[in-house]
């Protein structure tokens, strides 16, 4: 049975009141919470970017940073060291302390130690807990405003707020990620050109077709919803009424919050927002929508607040395959769909992938390193294997490729310097 999310809704009046676990943007501060071992801890509200999404009414992102001794001015003294700032997006249910889990702390500061890597702060962004996540993309209000928000806003939020010692110039500043977070990495250095130097990405949903048609990249997917995670989705009652959005299905909840991402039922929505007296509580108004008619693939029973229901359209049918004028908003933002030429010139790239990584990544992931090259740059190719036993299958192999990456964005910090 699907599990019903509520987001409480009022067609006429929202009321929210604003909170932050940070200071207010623009304000710089010492940042006097590194707890022991150099880890800052934040929450802060994106009050726009965050501004009607799915279970998040306080619009909140979580936020760890790794920051080396070196910067820490109660370790250093008055003059701490100005350093470099690498952003990691994590995975479909990673959360901010997901590459932290995976030995950050000790890879960098093994790395710091040996001289292999210069020092440098390590932002790491938690994916969204609603669905897996929203792959760090869209303008739509349910999933997030996150091509304002990866590579825009937060930038600014991480030096003025988090970070004061960071290095702000985008020949110091990378970005990363793997899977949901290699996409969403490599979207926000498309739509914000100039902004990094450096991307590291590891297997991830970078080519929704496969680059070779039928059967190949998400559409391979597809099939396995039905076979593997929810074989009772025979007909359109039974695809309309009965998809389930549980946690134990990875792939549905994949194609949900790509769907909340690229095809929302409400394309747009039109707004009114007044602050009441006390400057803390607004209101906000839906004085319109724009809503896709086209029903055929359309999920209206899992994201419900009575009659103000963020519905969303799957870019497939229970026939298993792409349903044309869906899938074709989801190609839309196909990573080479929204690359206009230039975006990659003068920034580094590095891929890592594997033949055993979930979900059938290798494939598209090699297939837009093909794109990368057949637009003439260069990007550095890593493919890993596991043991026998031990497939590169999930994410056993992030300590090692942590190190892979640290160093990576490391050299092309040195070089620009």
């Amino acid at each position: 049975m699907a599990k019903y999310l509520r987001f409480f809704v009022s067609a006429a009046v929202l009321a929210i009141a604003l909170i932050s676990g940070c200071s207010d943007r623009g304000t710089n501060y010492e940042p006097t919470d590194i707890i022991e071992g150099g880890i800052l801890v934040k929450t802060h509200s994106f009050d726009d970017a965050l501004l009607m999404q799915i279970r998040n009414e306080f619009q909140i992102m979580p936020l760890t940073m790794y920051v080396p001794d070196v910067s820490i001015p109660y370790i250093t003294g008055p003059e701490p060291k100005q350093i470099p700032m690498l952003v990691l997006l994590p995975p479909q249910d990673g959360d901010q302390y997901f590459y932290f889990n995976h030995g950050l702390r000790r890879v960098a500061d093994e790395l710091i130690a040996s001289g292999e890597i210069e020092p440098m702060a390590v932002a790491c962004i938690s994916n969204d807990w609603v669905f897996g996540g929203y792959w760090f993309a869209g303008n739509y209000p349910p999933g997030g405003k996150y091509d304002d928000l990866i590579g825009g806003d937060l930038i600014g939020f991480l030096y003025d707020s988090c970070f004061i010692y960071g290095i702000n110039d985008p020949s110091q500043r990378g970005i990363g990620g793997i899977g949901q977070g290699a996409y969403g990495a490599l979207r926000a250095a498309i739509k914000h050109p100039g902004t990094f130097s450096s991307i590291s990405v590891v297997d991830g949903p970078l080519d929704f077709d496969g680059g070779a048609g039928h059967g190949t990249g998400l559409i391979g997917l597809m099939d396995s919803v039905f076979t593997f995670e929810q074989p009772g989705l025979t007909d359109d009652d039974t695809f309309r009424s009965g998809f389930d959005s549980s946690s134990t299905h990875p792939i549905s909840r994949l194609f949900i919050g790509g769907s909340v991402a690229f095809s929302p039922n409400d394309t747009a929505l039109d707004l009114e927002i007044e602050y009441l007296e006390d400057s803390i509580t607004r209101r906000i108004t839906i004085v319109g929508r724009h809503e896709i008619q086209d029903t055929i693939s359309l999920i209206d029973h899992i994201v419900r607040a009575d009659a103000n229901d963020f519905d969303f359209h799957l870019p497939f049918t229970w026939s298993q395959r792409p349903y044309e004028p869906i899938w074709n908003m989801w190609i839309d933002d196909n990573l080479e769909n929204l690359m206009t030429g230039g975006e990659f010139i003068g920034v580094d790239l590095w891929v890592g992938t594997s033949p055993e990584t979930r979900f059938g990544f290798h494939q598209q992931t090699m297939s837009f390193v093909q794109t990368l090259q057949d637009n003439g740059y260069s990007p550095s190719v890593k493919t890993y294997t596991g043991y026998d036993g031990f497939p590169a299958s999930s994410s056993q192999y992030v300590y090692e490729l942590l190190r892979d990456m640290l160093i990576f964005h490391s050299n092309n910090f040195q070089s620009n310097n």
